[in-house]
């Protein structure tokens, strides 16, 4: 497994809810925006085989990659191929299903535990399997030849130091501090951060996904 962890310790956004945050001394703004989850835009996988509910996007195209970076989940509904996209890598971390596990490029099948994350590139045969039912996974895509990205589960204090970061609830309702200021986020809401700063869980549990 690789691209997760725990501690204890401005692409285009589709509206909703700003705060700016001033720093003190000589340090640059930055920018706070609330994304509930009834926001998220629902579109059609490029297979047709699921529906994903995007988060955010810079959607600049690259030379083959449809975007530079995008976060979004998605709903799952049983065994299926995925998508492959040029000069993607990703991270999944799996919000919900039972005994889900992917088998990537022709290696055998990883499973996948509940806030589990698995890295890989977005552009070899990937094959999810699954127990009867449905499921959600939360997934961070990158253009490799522009971006960087990493996904940790956080359920304490964590300085933010990517440009682009998106701490999102899991497993119920959230509460963090972002150098000191409050946010309430419901189930799978998220907080885009830009421009870093020190994130304080106070309840609860986040994915915090930083893109660079």
């Amino acid at each position: 497994m690789l691209g997760v962890g725990r501690s204890s310790q401005a692409a285009p956004v589709r509206g909703w809810y700003r705060r700016i945050r001033l720093r003190p001394h000589t340090a640059p703004m930055a920018l706070t925006t609330e994304l509930p989850s009834s926001g998220y835009a629902a579109m059609p996988w490029r297979n047709g085989a699921g529906v994903t509910r995007e988060i955010a996007i810079d959607d600049a195209p690259g030379a083959a990659a449809p975007f530079r970076w995008r976060l979004s989940m998605a709903d799952l509904a049983g065994d299926g191929p995925f998508s492959e996209l040029p000069d993607i890598d990703r991270v999944l971390l799996l919000l919900a299903g039972d005994q889900v596990a992917l088998a990537i490029d022709g290696a055998a099948p990883a499973p996948l535990g509940r806030h589990e994350a698995i890295r890989f590139p977005g552009d070899v045969p990937t094959y999810l399997t699954m127990a009867p039912g449905s499921g959600r996974d939360l997934n961070l895509m990158w253009d490799r030849t522009r971006a960087a990205g990493s996904m940790v589960v956080v359920t304490g204090a964590r300085d933010v130091d990517a440009p682009i970061a998106f701490a999102v609830a899991l497993g119920g309702p959230a509460s963090v501090t972002l150098d000191g200021e409050a946010f309430a986020l419901g189930e799978q809401d998220a907080l885009r951060i830009d421009g870093g700063g020190a994130l304080v869980v106070t309840a609860g549990e986040i994915a915090l996904a930083e893109v660079t």
